[in-house]
C-alpha cells in the first residue's frame, strides 16, 4: 500500500511539473511579443487560469508573482476570459512604441462576432516577454454575447 501510495505521488508530481503549449516546465513568458499574445490569447481560450498567469504580467515578471492575493489574480483572469472568449484570432499588426514595448492589433472571432482590440507586449525579466495590457472595451459584446458591431 505504502509503494503505491509512493508512485501515485510520483506519477502526479510528473504530471504536474510537464510543459504547456510547447514551453518549459518552470519557464514564463514568451520568447517575443507576438509569441506572447499567441500564448496569453491560447491560455485564454482553453480558460487556463495558471497558462493566463504566466503569460499576462508586466516588466516586473508574469502576474502570478505580482498579484500576491490568489482571489484577486482569478477575478482578474475570468474578466478577461469573459471578455477575449473567442474561436480564432488572428494578429493584424505589431507596432513598437516609444520605448521596448509593442503594440498589437489583434482580431478576434466568436461565432458571427468580430472584433479588433490593442495588446500592449512588454519584455520582462530574462528576455521574456509578457502581455501587459489589453484593451476589453471593444470586446464587451463577446462577454455578454449581445449583438456588437461588426468592425474589420
Amino acid at each position: 500500500m505504502r509503494r503505491t501510495a509512493v508512485a501515485l505521488m510520483l506519477v502526479l508530481g510528473a504530471c504536474r511539473s510537464g510543459s504547456r503549449a510547447g514551453t518549459p516546465a518552470g519557464v514564463v513568458g514568451a520568447i517575443g511579443p507576438k509569441q506572447a499574445a499567441e500564448q496569453f490569447l491560447a491560455s485564454i481560450r482553453r480558460e487556463d487560469v495558471q497558462a493566463t498567469s504566466i503569460i499576462w504580467g508586466s516588466s516586473k515578471g508574469p502576474a502570478r508573482e505580482l498579484i500576491r492575493n490568489r482571489n484577486e489574480l482569478e477575478k482578474r483572469i475570468l474578466v478577461m476570459q469573459c471578455n477575449l472568449n473567442h474561436d480564432s484570432f488572428r494578429i493584424v499588426s505589431d507596432v513598437p512604441t516609444d520605448g521596448v514595448k509593442r503594440n498589437l492589433k489583434v482580431e478576434l472571432r466568436r461565432g458571427q462576432l468580430v472584433a479588433q482590440t490593442m495588446m500592449v507586449a512588454t519584455p520582462g525579466p530574462n528576455q521574456r516577454w509578457f502581455i501587459e495590457n489589453t484593451d476589453l472595451a471593444p470586446m464587451r459584446g463577446f462577454c455578454s454575447n449581445q449583438p456588437q458591431e461588426q468592425k474589420r
